[in-house]
């Protein structure tokens, strides 16, 4: 049966203050690494949308966040690689980071300044909209994991620059059986592309597909980093 490599965290250098790769660039490496697709989940929060010009026009922030999603995707339609749109939203004060699927442009638009929230006002208002899954939940150790919030925990992240303690992530997914489990590479810089995978039995169209795809636990993960997570949880691909 064929199977379908898809990147599901990621960062363009055209929207994320923290990227170092053009999103036509990273589009193209992960192309030739021969994955189906990618999740371009640029940075949403308000340190980020105060630092452009647009701050009191939400219209144009959009605009302004979305350009290295559209790069990449203007770079998969000629390649031939699946683009989805995706977000990693942070509710400032604190540093938890969060990985949301099923969204498209207009929802952009019309929920406004999303990450002026909290993690259990945000869940309680988008939990039957939306996917939200906590992104290195453990690599802040200061942090509080708000598990009730989640509808999942990346078990393994394998961007090689921090220590995402992704033993202690995959403890707490053991203790919530109901949280979905994934694994990225969370990539930013040359080198860090290309570390984990989510694959499917089928191609992905969109956000929302993506969506339905993690949800309905029909995939594999694979990780050059901690084999034996990945293993022990059952979603190992062969």
């Amino acid at each position: 049966m064929q199977e379908y490599s898809y990147e599901i965290h990621l960062h363009t250098k055209e929207t994320s203050r923290c990227g170092h790769i053009a999103a036509a660039d990273i589009t193209k490496m992960y192309h030739d690494l021969g994955y189906s697709g990618i999740a371009v989940t640029d940075h949403l929060h308000e340190t980020y949308i105060s630092s452009l010009d647009c701050k009191d026009n939400w219209e144009s922030c959009v605009s302004e966040y979305l350009k290295g999603y559209k790069a990449a995707k203007a770079e998969g339609e000629k390649l031939g690689l699946d683009v989805i749109l995706g977000l990693e939203i942070r509710f400032e004060p604190s540093l938890n980071d969060y990985l949301i699927y099923g969204v498209d442009e207009e929802f952009l638009l019309n929920n406004p300044y999303l990450y002026r929230s909290t993690i259990k006002d945000f869940y309680e208002k988008y939990t039957d909209r939306l996917l939200i899954i906590q992104a290195h939940p453990f690599r802040d150790l200061n942090e509080t994991v708000s598990a009730n919030y989640l509808h999942g925990v990346e078990i393994v992240n394998a961007n090689p620059r921090h220590d995402s303690h992704d033993e202690m992530a995959f403890s707490l997914a053991k203790e919530m059986p109901s949280l979905l489990r994934t694994c990225s590479s969370d990539t930013h810089r040359i080198g860090e592309e290309g570390r984990a995978a989510v694959i499917f039995p089928k191609r992905i169209a969109d956000s929302y597909d993506l969506k339905s795809a993690i949800e309905s636990r029909n995939y594999k993960l694979k990780s050059i980093v901690h084999p034996e997570i990945i293993k022990e949880s059952g979603l190992g691909a062969l």
